[in-house]
């Protein structure tokens, strides 16, 4: 008894130093101060949270102020939607897409800042709410298509530049099957990757919401009036490449890291993802030539479309309730400023910068994007990616849901009618 008394009496005390240490706001002869901690949400695991704890680091050294940073298991979104559920909210968390549609009544309005100039054109339309407001520093933004390897293409001799529909796209999934049968011409990863469900995020929005589109359904879409049966010609069309053995037999097992590698080493011709995926790839082979194009149009005269956001990893937003807005400030400024905006652009998220300053020594991402912007000038379209505009928040694992069902077994034509049953279930029920 004695024991626990004395443990109850020393946590006691420590739990009393340590907020009076955290509520302390002492500065030292250098302008450093000392004694805050601020606390930050992220996804981050392995490499990533190692790189980013280094920048974290250099700014606790610059000044003084403490970061706490919260990684909370691998299903972020839902850890998110928690503290949002209880109020319990860091000072600073990644908004991973959501900085408006999702995040926005909790975080603080930031478009007075300095850096605010500094966004580049291209994201503003995605981070700014109807009264002109932002919520996030945009290190980052995110582009989704189509990654491909070169190598791969010039052996089967497909020009990527000449595609322009989903005719021209499965011609060269055929093309690639018929010159290099060793090589999988769309590989398909439904183990948790992301991949499956960004295959239906990409080519949603070329049918229904696209600006080029006669038949659109955006509002229907959104007011939850949308009939779900026009999505069985999106899944015969796969079906029909699946029976064509356009994917890989593995598709409902395969996870990121095999999806990375076979695009690294060639053994597929094309992957669709956010670009952060040729970074990643590169990891598995440095020498990989690769590059990324717009998702195609579905009629001759539409455009190709590329899907434009936040960066995964690579936007920050403030709790607008926070005890600290000086110094969750001022780790933004530091954040935007371009040694540290680079390091968290090549080395953590791997996205495409959206600050005009920041300069990257590997810009081969970058690179990759400015070169399919070039090559499809005059004919590409842009938008927000198409579940955080369009679909009730949860329907990304809905999705990625559908696609497991559609590729499970031998058939997966058989398995059309209920993947769209699982998708407009799942649609009617979260829109309430």
């Amino acid at each position: 008894m004695k024991n626990k008394i004395l443990a109850g009496f020393l946590a006691m005390v420590l739990v009393g130093s340590n907020l009076a240490g955290c509520g302390s706001k002492d500065s030292s002869e250098d302008g450093k101060t000392k004694g805050t901690t601020i606390s930050i949400e992220c996804g981050f695991s392995g490499t990533q949270l190692e790189e980013f704890q280094k920048i974290v680091n250099s700014f606790t050294e610059k000044t003084g102020t403490k970061v706490q940073i919260i990684t909370d298991g691998s299903d972020y979104e839902a850890t998110m939607k928690t503290k949002m559920a209880s109020n319990d909210l860091p000072d600073i968390w990644i908004t991973h897409g959501w900085s408006v549609m999702r995040y926005s009544e909790y975080l603080m309005p930031l478009q007075d800042e300095e850096w605010y100039d500094k966004i580049d054109e291209s994201i503003l339309g995605a981070i700014t709410d109807e009264e002109g407001k932002i919520y996030v520093l945009p290190i980052t933004e995110a582009v989704t298509g189509f990654m491909y390897n070169k190598d791969v293409m010039e052996k089967a001799g497909v020009d990527v530049t000449s595609i322009r529909t989903w005719e021209d796209f499965g011609e060269a999934l055929g093309t690639i099957k018929a010159q290099l049968p060793e090589v999988t011409p769309l590989y398909m990863s439904c183990n948790k990757s992301g991949v499956n469900s960004y295959l239906l995020e990409n080519i949603w929005p070329s049918l229904w919401t696209n600006e080029d589109v006669k038949d659109n359904q955006a509002e229907a879409l959104k007011d939850g009036s949308f009939d779900w049966g026009k999505t069985k010609e999106v899944f015969e069309m796969l079906a029909d490449w699946q029976e064509s053995g356009y994917f890989n037999v593995d598709a409902v097992t395969a996870g990121a890291t095999d999806a990375q590698q076979a695009l690294g080493h060639g053994e597929c011709g094309f992957l669709t993802f956010t670009t952060e995926y040729i970074t990643s790839a590169l990891t598995y082979n440095p020498e990989a030539n690769l590059g990324v194009m717009p998702v195609p149009s579905s009629s001759e005269d539409g455009k190709s479309y590329f899907g434009v956001g936040e960066g995964n990893g690579g936007c920050f937003g403030i709790y607008k309730d926070t005890k600290h807005e000086k110094e969750c400030k001022e780790f933004l400024d530091f954040m935007a400023e371009p040694e540290n905006a680079k390091n968290l652009a090549e080395k953590v998220d791997g996205g495409i910068p959206a600050l005009s300053d920041t300069v990257l020594e590997t810009a081969y991402v970058q690179n990759a994007f400015k070169e399919a912007q070039e090559h499809w000038e005059g004919d590409l379209t842009y938008d927000n990616f198409f579940d955080r505009v369009y679909l009730p928040s949860g329907m990304w694992d809905v999705m990625g849901n559908a696609m497991t069902l559609f590729f499970d077994g031998n058939n997966c034509r058989n398995n059309i009618d209920g993947a769209v049953e699982l998708i407009e279930t799942n649609y009617k029920d979260l829109m309430q």
